[in-house]
C-alpha cells in the first residue's frame, strides 16, 4: 500500500518503499520519464531505479524511499531517495543509487504545477526518522536546486561535471575539422599504431543483443585491473554483483535510449569499451575499461574518438563525463555542469555528519590518501577496503 504523506491542492504525496510498489506504478513511471523535458534525469528513470533496488536493497541493505506526486489517479513527479545505514550507525536519506548514481534528480510531467509538486517532494524532511538528510551531487540549475535551496549547503562542496556540447558540430567531419593541430595529429598517430595490430572495427552493442551481458563484465573486468594497476579502490565497484545489475538495464536502439556499449576492436578482439546511457538527446559516458596491455597506445581514447563521433551521427547532443572533474575528462569537454550538496541534520549524530564529517575529515583523509607513494599504497591494499567503506559514507 502506497503510504500517503501529504496533499496541496490536487497533488497528493505518497512514498514508495518495495519492490512491489515500484512493481505497481511501472507503466506511469515510465511515461513520466518519457514526457519530462528536463536532462540529467537518466538516473532517475524506472529501469535504473528498479534494477539498483532489487540488486542491493536486500534486508541488509539500504531500503528504498521514493517520494512521488499524484494528480488523481496520474503519477505526475518522481524523487528517487534512500535510507541507508541504521542499527547502531548513522541513518542517512540520500540519493537512491548511490555510490553508482551520478546525478541527484526529480522527474516531473511538463505539464504539472512546478511550485506545488515540488513543495510536496521536499515536504517533510526535517521531520523524518533519519539523522540526516544528504542530496549530492544536485544540478545547479535544476528544479530541484532550487527546491532545496533553503537548506544547509555542505561546507566545501565543489563538484562539477565536465561534458562535451556536440549540438554545436554537423557530423563527425566538422568535429574533427574543428580540432586543434595537435588534436588532429595526436589522435590520428594513436589510430595509426593501433591499426598496425590489426584492422580497427567500432560497434554500438544494445541490451538483447546476445553479447551485451558478456561486454557489459569484460568492460567492468578491464575498470577493475585499471584500479589495480593504478592502486585505487572502488566502493561501487566492490559491491557484489555489480556487473549484473548493469548487464539488465534497459535500453533501445530505435528510440535511441537506455544503455548502450561502445566497443572496440582490433583485428576482432575488444581492446576498448565504454558502458554509456542516452536520454532526451544526452549520453552519459558511466563505464570504460581499455586492455591494460595496450595502454601504450591508448585503446581507451581511440573508443572515446569513435563513440563521439557515432554520437554526433545519431543525433544525441551531449557527451556527459559525469561528475568529480578530472584533467582528462577537461581535454575532452567544452563546457561544465556547476553541481551543489546540501545536508540537513536532525541529531547529533547528524550535526557531525555534516559539519565535520563531509566538510572536513573526510577530504582530509581523501587527501592523505592520493598522496600516499605508489609502492605504499600497494602494500596498503589490504586496508583499503576499510578506508573506503568509510570514505563512502
Amino acid at each position: 500500500m502506497l503510504s500517503e504523506l501529504s496533499g496541496r491542492g490536487d497533488y497528493v504525496s505518497r512514498t514508495l518503499c518495495t519492490i512491489a510498489e515500484i512493481d505497481a506504478v511501472a507503466e506511469q513511471w515510465l511515461a513520466v520519464e518519457q514526457s519530462c523535458v528536463s536532462q540529467l534525469s537518466y538516473f532517475q528513470t524506472f529501469s535504473w531505479c528498479r534494477g539498483w533496488v532489487e540488486q542491493f536493497c536486500g534486508p541488509r541493505g539500504p531500503k528504498p524511499h521514493i517520494r512521488t506526486v499524484w494528480q488523481g489517479d496520474q503519477l505526475v513527479a518522481v524523487w528517487p531517495l534512500m535510507i541507508a545505514g541504521g542499527g547502531i550507525g548513522l541513518k542517512r536519506l540520500e540519493n537512491l543509487g548511490e555510490p553508482h548514481s551520478q546525478y541527484c534528480n526529480v522527474i516531473i510531467r511538463p505539464d504539472a504545477d512546478n511550485d506545488a509538486v515540488m513543495g510536496l517532494l521536499v515536504d517533510g524532511l526535517a521531520k523524518g526518522k533519519w539523522d540526516v538528510a544528504v542530496f549530492r551531487p544536485v544540478p545547479a540549475d535544476s528544479r530541484l536546486a532550487r527546491a532545496l535551496r533553503h537548506l544547509p549547503s555542505i561546507r566545501g562542496y565543489e563538484n562539477e561535471a565536465s561534458v562535451l556540447d556536440l549540438s554545436r558540430y554537423e557530423s563527425t567531419q566538422d568535429y574533427t575539422a574543428q580540432l586543434g593541430k595537435l588534436q588532429k595529429r595526436n589522435r590520428n598517430r594513436r589510430r595509426n599504431h593501433l591499426a598496425r595490430l590489426g584492422e580497427l572495427s567500432f560497434s554500438m552493442v544494445w541490451p538483447g543483443h546476445p553479447e551485451f551481458a558478456e561486454l557489459v563484465r569484460l568492460a567492468a573486468t578491464m575498470k577493475r585491473r585499471w584500479l589495480s594497476e593504478t592502486s585505487r579502490y572502488s566502493v561501487g565497484f566492490a559491491m557484489a554483483e555489480y556487473e549484473t545489475f548493469l548487464s539488465q538495464l534497459d535500453g533501445n536502439a530505435d528510440a535511441l535510449s537506455g544503455a548502450c556499449l561502445s566497443v572496440l576492436r582490433v583485428g576482432g578482439k575488444v581492446v576498448a569499451l565504454e558502458l554509456g546511457f542516452i536520454q532526451n538527446k544526452h549520453y552519459y559516458a558511466y563505464l570504460g575499461g581499455f586492455d591494460w596491455d595496450l595502454r601504450q597506445l591508448s585503446p581507451g581514447k581511440v573508443q572515446m574518438e569513435m563513440t563521439v563521433g557515432w554520437l554526433i551521427d545519431n543525433g544525441v547532443e551531449a557527451y556527459d563525463l559525469l561528475v568529480n572533474p578530472a584533467d582528462y575528462k577537461r581535454s575532452w569537454s567544452n563546457r561544465d555542469i556547476k553541481l551543489r550538496g546540501y545536508a540537513l541534520p536532525l541529531t547529533w549524530r547528524g550535526w557531525l555528519y555534516s559539519g565535520a564529517w563531509l566538510p572536513t575529515i573526510r577530504p582530509a583523509i581523501k587527501r592523505v590518501h592520493s598522496m600516499i607513494p605508489d609502492l605504499l599504497r600497494r602494500l596498503a591494499t589490504a586496508g583499503q577496503g576499510v578506508v573506503c567503506l568509510f570514505l563512502y559514507v
